[in-house]
C-alpha cells in the first residue's frame, strides 16, 4: 500500500505577516478516514482532508484564502488548491469585492451562493473528497444611500458536483452579470429589481428578471414577495410569504409556484417550503424542492407558554406535474420542546406524511429526545426515533436509539444504533441491516475540538439550510480537528 502524502499547510507567513497592523485569524479543519467506503476493493482505505481559512483585516481591507487538500493512496483523487482567495474594502458607502464570495439575489429565485460547515461532499462516482460549498469568482461593487442600495456583480458560479481535481473551466461553467436596486419607497415598504444574464459556453444566453416587494403591514406582521422570469421564454418562479407574532402565537405562511427554473448547473435555489428538519429520521427523508414544475405551501406555527414549553406545528404541500401526472407531497408535524422540574429537558415530535417521490405512502414518525442532568457537571443525553412507511405494498420501518454522555461543555461520549428493514438498504440475503457507531468528542479549549468516530455510518441524504447533499455509507474510524487561532 503506498503511503499518503500530507502536505501540512504553509501559515507561518500568514502568521507573521503583519500581526502588529491588522488582525489575523485562521481557521483549520482536517480529517482523517480509516475504513470501508461503497464500491471500493480494498477493506481499508486511508484518506486525509484539510481545509485552511484565513482572514486577514486591516482599515477596512479584507484579505481572505482558503487552501484545501485532499490526499489518498489514489492520485487520480488527490490535490491541493488554492480553492478560495478575495480582497474586499468596505468603507462607509461602499463594499467591493474581488475574488471568491458569496452572494445571493433577493430569496434565491436567480441566484444562490451558499456554505454549509463543517460538510464535506465525496460523490460516488468521482471518490474526492471536498468542502460543501458553491461561491462565486468574480467582483462585485455595492453602493449603499440612505433609501437605495445599488450593486453590479459579474461572476462565474462554482458547480460543487466536481471536485477541485477537476479544472476551472469545468467547475465554473455558468457566467453571471448582474444588476440589482432595492429602494426604500414608503416608510417600512421596499422594492427591489434584479437583471442578470447568465453566459454558458455552447450555449444561448439567457436573460432574466426579478421584482421583489417587502415591508411591514401592520406591528408584528410583515410580509415578503418576489417574481423572477425568462425574458426570452414562459419560465418563471414566484414566491410570497407573510410573518406575524402576537404575544406567544408566531407564525409564517409561504407559497411557491416555479415553472421550468432551474438556471444552468443549478444556479439558483427558490425556497423549498419544506420543514428543515434536525431529527434524522426527518432530516433524511426530506421533500427536496423541484424547480422545474412545482407548486405549494408551508403553514408553520409557534406558540409559548409561560412556563417555557414551546410548541411547534407544521404542515406543507407540493405538487408536481410530470406527462400530466401529478405527484404531491404533504407533511404534518408537531413538536413538543419543555421540562420535566430542574434537571430533565426534553423534546418529541409526531410526523405523518405522503412522499410519492420515494414511493412511502402513509409515513409515520415519532421521536424523543431527552437531556437529564444527573449533577452539575454530568448529563445523560438518551434519543429515540422510529418510522414506519408502506413501499409497494411492503410494511417497512426505521429504528435509530443515540445514548449519550456529557461530561461539561468538554467531554461527551456517544452511541448511535440504527436499524433499518429497507432492502434499498439492506443486502438481498439478509432481512435486516443494523448499523453501530461511536463518537468521542473532546473540546481542551475554545481553539480546539476534536472528534472521533469508530464502527459504521448510514449514509443517505442530509439536508442543511435548505440544501441537501448525499452522505455515504462507512465504516471504520474517522477523526477531525477543527482549530482555531486569532491574534
Amino acid at each position: 500500500m503506498k503511503i499518503i502524502k500530507f502536505y501540512p499547510p504553509l501559515l507561518l507567513y500568514f502568521i507573521t505577516l503583519g500581526t502588529g497592523f491588522g488582525q489575523l485569524s485562521i481557521s483549520n479543519l482536517m480529517e482523517g478516514q480509516l475504513g470501508k467506503l461503497p464500491t471500493e476493493t480494498s477493506k481499508i482505505f486511508p484518506s486525509i482532508y484539510d481545509r485552511t481559512e484565513i482572514n486577514y483585516r486591516v482599515k477596512g481591507f479584507i484579505l481572505e484564502t482558503t487552501i484545501e487538500q485532499y490526499h489518498t493512496t489514489s492520485n487520480d483523487r488527490n490535490y491541493v488548491d488554492l480553492s478560495q482567495f478575495s480582497i474586499r474594502y468596505k468603507k462607509n458607502k461602499w463594499d467591493l469585492v474581488i475574488g471568491n464570495f458569496y452572494e445571493t439575489l433577493g430569496r434565491g429565485l436567480l441566484l444562490r451562493s451558499f456554505e454549509i460547515p463543517g460538510a464535506l461532499l465525496e460523490d460516488i462516482g468521482f471518490r474526492s473528497r471536498n468542502y460543501f460549498h458553491r461561491d462565486i469568482l468574480g467582483a462585485s461593487v455595492k453602493y449603499r444611500l440612505k433609501k437605495a442600495t445599488f450593486q453590479i456583480l459579474r461572476a462565474d458560479v462554482l458547480n460543487n458536483v466536481f471536485p477541485p481535481t477537476f479544472s476551472r473551466s469545468e467547475r465554473r461553467t455558468d457566467i453571471v452579470t448582474a444588476a440589482v436596486a432595492n429602494v426604500k419607497y414608503i416608510k417600512g415598504h421596499q422594492a427591489g429589481i434584479v437583471l442578470m444574464l447568465r453566459e454558458q459556453e455552447g450555449s444561448t444566453n439567457n436573460h432574466y428578471i426579478s421584482g421583489s416587494v417587502n415591508g411591514v403591514i401592520i406591528k408584528g406582521l410583515d410580509y415578503y414577495s418576489e417574481y423572477a422570469s425568462d425574458l426570452k421564454v414562459n419560465n418563471y418562479s414566484f414566491y410570497t410569504g407573510i410573518a406575524g407574532y402576537k404575544g406567544a402565537f408566531s407564525f409564517t405562511l409561504e407559497y411557491k409556484n416555479y415553472s421550468n427554473f432551474i438556471l444552468g448547473a443549478g444556479i439558483n435555489e427558490p425556497p423549498a417550503l419544506i420543514k428543515q428538519q434536525t431529527y434524522r429520521v426527518l432530516n433524511r427523508s426530506i421533500h427536496v424542492s423541484n424547480p422545474i414544475n412545482e407548486k405549494g405551501y408551508q403553514l408553520d406555527l409557534f406558540y409559548n407558554f409561560k412556563n417555557g414549553t414551546t410548541i411547534n406545528f407544521n404542515h406543507s404541500l407540493a405538487n408536481n406535474k410530470f406527462s400530466g401526472i401529478n405527484a404531491t407531497f404533504t407533511q404534518y408535524f408537531f413538536e413538543i420542546t419543555s421540562s420535566i422540574g430542574k434537571n430533565i429537558e426534553y423534546k418529541g415530535f409526531l410526523d405523518y406524511s405522503q412522499d410519492p417521490f420515494k414511493g412511502e405512502n402513509k409515513r409515520y414518525s415519532i421521536g424523543l429526545y431527552t437531556d437529564i442532568a444527573i449533577n452539575d457537571k454530568t448529563r445523560i443525553l438518551p434519543e429515540v426515533e422510529y418510522q414506519s412507511f408502506n413501499r409497494g405494498g411492503n410494511q417497512l420501518y426505521n429504528f435509530n436509539l443515540l445514548l449519550a454522555l456529557k461530561i461539561t461543555s468538554k467531554f461527551s461520549f456517544s452511541v448511535l444504533g440504527e436499524i433499518t428493514n429497507d432492502p434499498f438498504i439492506i443486502d438481498e440475503n439478509n432481512s435486516l441491516r443494523i448499523f453501530l457507531g461511536n463518537t468521542i468528542r473532546y473540546k481542551p479549549d475554545f481553539k480546539n475540538t476534536f472528534q472521533l468516530f469508530f464502527g459504521e455510518r448510514r449514509g443517505g441524504p442530509q439536508c442543511s439550510a435548505g440544501v441537501c447533499y448525499e452522505i455515504l455509507d462507512f465504516k471504520g474510524a474517522e477523526i477531525r480537528w477543527v482549530t482555531r487561532f486569532r491574534k
